[in-house]
């Protein structure tokens, strides 16, 4: 008798994760179109048909929880994906339901119907949420973990990356191989996570003893989101810089690869004459060439870490509300150059 193909046949074979597999045979985003081309037509070519978990259209309130998601991340690609895949599997091995919901930053949060007819043991939030949707869901009274954003003045179980740590080993890294000129390239303001990086990026500087020359890097505005929305605008915005540095540190991955795109416009090689260093090992960073440099984030442990952190409180267990980080690591490419 043949041999059952699994996921875990395909993953070895392509010499990716299980998890990547299993997100591009559900056709979700986080998987570039090549890696999820390839996954396809090895599930083609071994026959291997993905089939598609029962519904179940009740749910009792001690076997679900609810995922509440940012709409802004909807269409994300390379990392929201993978941390929804971590909260679901847990949840799963836990005999837990997960009912998705979205909620929306610009608007008053309204608790979904699964929340109003108490059908959920807990909540787990990911991505961007505002200070009024987090204290709104707080009020319910029910447990709750974040992931992947915090605030200093409101006390709650978050689930984080050491962003500071992984800035400080980032920009650690381009200093050990011989940059000086080092500028920072995202908008802080935009999350907490990016302002931590760029904090341990000035720590790096700092304990190294580098002068930070400001004018090298671009800290309130995203070149990714300008790019997209018009090219040649966001290669004005690097000319506006009046020297390159020798190397960047982007605040993501995505910031990088818009770069990689905006110095391609510009005749500006990768990295003979510019390094860069991104941030999230999304799967897009193997496809850019050369690839990209960066630091990897856990990211389907950041969701199984908060459905652990969240069944403890649904246990009722009286633990203190923590900020739990998860650490980082550097993955070694081609886009840094050793001066």
């Amino acid at each position: 008798m043949a041999k059952k193909v699994t996921m875990e046949f395909i993953a070895q074979k392509l010499g990716i994760t299980k998890n990547t597999v299993s997100l591009a045979l559900r056709n979700m985003p986080g998987v570039s179109e090549k890696t999820r081309n390839e996954i396809l037509q090895m599930a083609e070519k071994y026959g291997y048909e993905y089939k598609k978990p029962a519904n179940k259209n009740s749910y009792s309130k001690t076997e679900s929880i609810c995922l509440m998601l940012s709409n802004n991340i909807r269409n994300s690609v390379g990392f929201f994906s993978f941390i929804q895949y971590g909260i679901e599997s847990e949840a799963k091995r836990n005999n837990l339901n997960t009912i998705l919901c979205y909620f929306d930053n610009d608007e008053d949060f309204v608790p979904p119907v699964c929340i109003k007819d108490g059908i959920v043991s807990g909540i787990v939030t990911l991505g961007p949420i505002s200070k009024k949707t987090v204290t709104s869901i707080l009020e319910l009274n029910l447990p709750v973990v974040i992931i992947d954003d915090f605030f200093d003045d409101i006390k709650a179980s978050y689930i984080l990356t050491d962003n500071l740590s992984g800035g400080y080993l980032a920009t650690e890294y381009l200093i050990k191989s011989g940059h000086r000129e080092i500028g920072f390239l995202g908008n802080i303001f935009a999350a907490p996570s990016f302002c931590d990086r760029y904090m341990g990026y000035l720590k790096a500087m700092s304990l190294y003893r580098i002068p930070v020359n400001h004018s090298y890097s671009v800290l309130d505005k995203s070149i990714a989101f300008i790019f997209d929305e018009c090219p040649e605008q966001a290669v004005n915005e690097i000319k506006k810089i009046p020297k390159l540095p020798t190397a960047f540190f982007c605040c993501n991955d995505s910031e990088a690869i818009h770069l990689y795109k905006i110095f391609s416009m510009m005749g500006i090689s990768v990295p003979e004459d510019v390094s860069i260093i991104g941030f999230d090992d999304i799967e897009s960073s193997k496809d850019v060439s050369p690839e990209l440099t960066t630091m990897h984030i856990y990211k389907e442990a950041m969701g199984e870490r908060a459905v652990k952190k969240l069944i403890e409180r649904i246990n009722g267990e009286k633990l203190l509300e923590e900020k739990i980080l998860l650490p980082t690591v550097l993955v070694e490419r081609q886009s840094v150059k050793r001066l």
